[in-house]
């Protein structure tokens, strides 16, 4: 079973019940969602670190503002699974306005391994 962290509510990171479900919200928005809250709650950290935590599982992060979309360095891990379905679920509850990024944090041969069960 995944861990799944909601960002689609005050919950986590926003300031109102409707943070993160306006057409507005996102990297500049001012509401308080999540996206812009993440760093002043504290709940950004080195993906470094996680990735030590969580070996040969699937991770997605949410990136913050300012960071590479691409190759980022520091995010806020919503979700993490050993079943790459089970990420990918949960991603797909993220909110619209999330700069998401997904990867396998494990050994390339396992990755190669998972590609070839996938695509047969």
């Amino acid at each position: 079973m995944p861990v799944m962290i909601n960002l689609t509510s005050a919950e986590h990171g926003g300031v109102q019940a409707a943070c993160g479900t306006h057409d507005s919200c996102g990297v500049n928005c001012e509401c308080g969602c999540p996206y812009t809250a993440m760093e002043e709650r504290d709940n950004v950290e080195l993906i470094a670190h996680v990735e030590q935590r969580y070996p040969e599982e699937w991770l997605a992060f949410v990136i913050p503002p300012g960071e590479d979309e691409f190759a980022p360095e520091r995010g806020m891990l919503v979700v993490h699974s050993v079943d790459d379905e089970e990420v990918w679920d949960a991603v797909a509850r993220i909110t619209h306005n999330q700069v998401v990024h997904v990867y396998y944090n494990g050994k390339l041969a396992s990755y190669l391994d998972w590609v070839a069960q996938t695509a047969g």
